[in-house]
């Protein structure tokens, strides 16, 4: 593993001179070296390193490490109780009389010359770090790591949430979910991480599932810390998104009708499908038999999504045990359902292994015609299964867009499925501002 400085981010490399040390196992002696590092926000720092750019030359002893008589390099030991420099105060500058007397030798041409040094070294920095400014005309690497289609759009996403943003909830979420006693201050140091910037982590987090010490890494903050911003935007982001109604009036349903279903189905209100997520096997019992499933041969999740007939999101489900049927999603009631928003005579359009309870005969599923024990299709049935086919493949699709943000591909391990239907529920409608599924012709 590439040892890094903490303080400067230094990296070891075999041409560089610094050497790289640990933090004192005493308490009392790694405050002190947070302290005048300042870096009193790291919580964890048994695998953290500092470089020796921060300790005065007399803190080290120095050894000679030679292979066959020959002379290699030179390794740096910290003396017992060393301390690295104070960062926490200014350096004072003492200038002399020569100091003084040269400063009229830099002419304007010197300075400029400084300058643009400078201006190259700030680029060359700005391009190494991790900082959603650096893709802002860079909307291949924006859709990588955050699924948005450009930079314009993720602005556009964080405007619109920013309506709504209020950091001190965010910190009361954070101190609140994770009982952290920190001040505010510093929570505002790391979690204002600029608002921006902690949103593009949380995208990152979401679209690539990259491991939170990763980012930690990548952003210059400690895991812990990494992990509050998560779970803070994830309760913020759910509680804005889910106040949105996403269903959309018969009126405007009909409006926006495309052309070949409005010719064959002109009463489609919906198009379903479920979709489901492994889970960490519970240590319940009962829980494992209520998450197992069939299809799936594992524990997972599962939820009934909805699209417009034009392939826009329109419904999102809870969460459910993997053994829940598809029937079972499809006719639940209740505040919420999808059947509490149907109106009489609409119609929803499945698979085969979708189907209405009786009490629900004012609404009409269409879906494939089974064989009922036929050897084959009749030719008026096998057009009429290529034609629900071409319609159903727009909310197969939107699935696989949900399935895009790598967060909800792994196995959920048990101690986040208190996140997962937040999660779930934020992907599902972020699919909203991908490109359209259906094109207008």
């Amino acid at each position: 593993m590439v040892k890094r400085c903490v303080v400067c981010l230094k990296q070891e490399t075999r041409s560089n001179d610094y050497s790289f040390h640990r933090f004192p196992t005493d308490k009392n002696a790694q405050q002190a070296w947070l302290r005048l590092l300042n870096q009193v926000g790291l919580n964890d720092v048994s695998n953290r390193r500092v470089c020796s750019s921060h300790f005065d030359s007399s803190s080290f002893i120095t050894k000679s490490s030679s292979k066959n008589g020959i002379n290699i390099k030179n390794l740096k030991r910290l003396k017992r109780g060393a301390l690295p420099m104070d960062l926490t105060t200014p350096a004072q500058v003492t200038w002399s009389s020569r100091s003084i007397s040269t400063q009229t030798d830099l002419n304007f041409n010197d300075l400029s010359s400084l300058f643009e040094k400078l201006s190259v070294f700030e680029q060359k920095m700005f391009a190494t770090t991790i900082c959603i400014e650096r893709f802002r005309h860079d909307d291949t690497n924006i859709r990588y790591y955050t699924g948005f289609r450009s930079y314009a759009i993720f602005m556009m996403v964080y405007e619109l949430l920013q309506v709504k943003l209020n950091m001190t909830i965010i910190l009361l979420y954070i101190q609140y979910v994770l009982n952290a006693h920190y001040h505010i201050r510093d929570h505002q140091k790391h979690i204002c991480l600029r608002k921006k910037i902690s949103f593009f982590l949380f995208m990152i987090r979401l679209r690539r599932a990259t491991d939170e010490h990763e980012l930690g890494i990548f952003f210059n903050i400690s895991q812990t810390t990494v992990s509050r911003i998560i779970i803070a935007w994830t309760r913020f982001i759910y509680s804005v998104v889910s106040s949105i109604s996403l269903w959309p009036s018969k009126e405007q349903v009909q409006q926006n009708l495309p052309f070949e279903i409005k010719k064959n189905y002109p009463l489609v209100r919906v198009i379903v499908d479920c979709t489901e997520f492994e889970i960490e096997q519970p240590t319940n019992p009962q829980a494992q038999q209520n998450t197992w499933s069939t299809y799936k041969n594992t524990n997972t999740a599962k939820a009934l999504v909805g699209i417009t007939p034009n392939g826009v999101v329109s419904y999102i489900s809870p969460l459910y045990g993997g053994a829940t049927s598809d029937r079972s999603l499809l006719n639940m009631i209740g505040a919420g359902s999808l059947i509490e928003l149907m109106e009489p005579g609409d119609q929803i359009m499945s698979d085969r292994g979708f189907a209405l309870d009786h009490q629900h005969s004012h609404l009409t599923l269409i879906h494939p015609p089974f064989l009922e024990g036929k050897s084959q299709l009749s030719p008026s049935k096998v057009i009429e299964t290529r034609i629900i086919a071409r319609h159903r493949i727009h909310v197969e699709r939107c699935m696989g867009r949900i399935k895009n943000y790598k967060l909800l591909n792994g196995v959920i391990p048990m101690k986040s499925i208190y996140l997962l239907n937040y999660w779930f529920y934020i992907c599902t409608f972020l699919t909203i501002f991908d490109e359209p599924l259906v094109k207008v012709i």
